[in-house]
């Protein structure tokens, strides 16, 4: 019953999301990222269980004799842990190619396997330093294989300079869309929303663990109306009446209603804000029972070092969204699958195993988990309706079709018609400051070398050298999307940003046609209604540049 939460939760939290199966140029790397990250966890788990199931066999042969041959009992465990090296080579080839699609994504499947390879192997260091060496070599061979084919194309200073790969010429506005997107841009606030969020996570405990212990009373509970504390596993001494349980729960539940209503605050973004608490508190927890175990057998079991290892993959995970984990937005759907398994696994093995009484870690277990599948059920009818309400327009192209909501749709399939019938087949048409898309479905190039033009991507020198690209392929026309950016500061293309290029635009092109439900030559961008506005180079240029025209 956990593993189907776990795994509806991630279903309907994160792959049915809207922004969750991104398949366009641009926004599918996150997908293929998280894929691909979580592929090289589940092999370096699997490498754990390898490794571990080498040692236990190893141990059996020894304690029981079943093995008359100790050669053939050595021989066996190396060829387990071979089979754990093996794995891990699998898992690092994976967190290499999750790198190369997304570069935060590879980072935290690189950190789950190095821990993997060194928990697997420690306390023998040579052991663990060649289980790292299994996953780290196949991991920096396809990234370097892959970057040095870059650097020979192009040269180290395109890659370097031109790119964000190493947090170079990082503009203000994509440091300001970072720090949003993170929390940084508020950290005091960011970190009280934590806080609440985990109170709030802590009043559903106590709700669930007060209902848990009134179901499960006995006669002889009823007869004095009192439990005894030591039963419910909170402490060794003192009893609690009936009550008080009540008054307990009445009070959390409560605070858990009271808490989104702070004012000021916005306290809609769901329980994952608390992740990170949640997750740094688990990994403490769970390295020091590593360390017991190890100190105390020799080794740890392999669910403490699954557990580590997961814990680890969903902490590095959110550190683009630290201190503002959300359950929705763009990134949540493929920063948050790990995160959601260990937030299930919390609530039905972690918080139901801290009653001493069966009865009761049962019922407390069955209420959390219910919660979760109730939560499951109220998300995908939440989910299928809007799909159903709002997606409505199928967006009908030779390369696939899309359904989107109607006035993007509409936009969009007009601006395809219109596109088609100005231009020939393999002739440049540039889409401003993001919608390459309709290049996509038309099969048009794009004439510059961005692929957005949002805030931070063309400084001054960029705009000129955009504006030669244009001038150089003869671009005849020119889509404006109605995009507004206040994520990233400055809102409004061609008034808050990239007024160099759209004054070229203004002085070379002509406003042609309005894609969209609204055609009004008054809108701007910025406005509810989406459209996108078509621009056609002026007949006077199209003369002195070409005289056939």
């Amino acid at each position: 019953a956990a593993a189907t939460a776990a795994t509806l939760s991630v279903m309907w939290l994160c792959a049915f999301k809207q922004a969750g199966n991104y398949i366009l140029p641009y926004s599918y790397s996150a997908l293929h990222g998280c894929a691909l990250g979580l592929a090289a966890l589940a092999l370096a788990v699997k490498a754990v269980g390898s490794r571990q199931k080498a040692a236990g066999s190893s141990e059996k042969a020894e304690d029981k004799d079943l093995i008359s041959d100790e050669s053939d009992s050595s021989h066996q465990a190396q060829c387990k842990q071979l089979s754990a090296a093996y794995w891990l080579a699998a898992a690092g080839a994976l967190a290499g190619l999750a790198t190369l699609a997304k570069t935060e994504m590879g980072l935290a499947a690189l950190t789950a396997g190095v821990m993997a390879a060194a928990l697997a192997g420690y306390p023998n260091k040579r052991r663990a330093a060649a289980l790292t060496l299994a996953f780290a070599m196949p991991a920096m061979l396809v990234v370097v294989a892959a970057y040095g084919i870059i650097v020979a194309r192009v040269g180290w200073q395109t890659l370097s300079q031109d790119s964000f790969l190493f947090l170079r010429n990082l503009s203000p506005e994509l440091i300001y869309f970072n720090k949003r997107v993170s929390g940084f841009d508020q950290p005091l606030q960011s970190f009280i929303q934590m806080i609440a969020a985990t109170a709030r996570l802590a009043a559903i405990a106590i709700i669930i663990a007060t209902l848990s212990l009134i179901i499960t009373r006995n006669g002889k509970d009823r007869a004095s109306g009192k439990i005894a504390l030591a039963e419910a596993g909170i402490t060794d001494a003192g009893r609690i009446t009936y009550l008080q349980l009540w008054a307990l729960f009445a009070l959390s539940l409560i605070v858990f209603f009271l808490i989104p209503l702070a004012d000021g605050m916005s306290w809609d973004k769901g329980p994952y804000l608390a992740m990170p608490l949640l997750l740094a508190a688990l990994l403490i927890g769970a390295l020091v029972v590593y360390q017991k175990q190890v100190s105390k057998r020799g080794e740890a079991n392999e669910k403490i070092i699954t557990l580590i290892v997961v814990g680890a993959y969903a902490l590095a995970s959110l550190a683009r969204v630290i201190l503002r984990v959300r359950s929705g937005g763009a990134y949540s759907s493929y920063l948050l699958p790990a995160s959601v398994i260990l937030f299930t696994y919390g609530w039905a093995r972690l918080f139901a195993g801290l009653f001493r009484d069966g009865r009761t870690r049962r019922v407390a277990r069955n209420i959390a988990i219910g919660l979760i599948l109730a939560d499951v059920v109220a998300t995908a009818g939440l989910l299928a309706y809007r799909y159903r309400a709002k997606n409505t327009y199928p967006i009908v192209t030779e390369r696939g079709t899309i359904i989107a909501v109607p006035d993007l749709g509409q936009a969009v399939e007009e601006a395809m018609d219109f596109i088609k019938k100005e231009t020939a087949p393999g002739e440049a048409v540039a889409v401003m400051p993001e919608g390459t898309s309709l290049n996509f479905f038309t099969e048009r190039p794009n004439p510059i070398r961005e692929e957005i033009t949002t805030p931070g991507y063309l400084d001054a020198a960029g705009e000129e050298r955009a504006i030669r690209q244009l001038e150089q392929s003869n671009t005849r026309l020119i889509l404006v999307t109605n995009r507004a950016t206040p994520e990233f500061g400055p809102a409004v293309f061609g008034r808050d940003y990239c007024e160099r290029l759209m004054a070229w635009i203004d002085a070379n092109f002509e406003p042609v046609a309005i894609f969209g439900p609204d055609k009004s030559d008054d809108l701007q961008i910025g406005d509810k209604t989406f459209f996108i506005r078509a621009y056609r180079k002026k007949q006077k240029v199209l003369t002195l540049l070409r005289p056939e025209f």
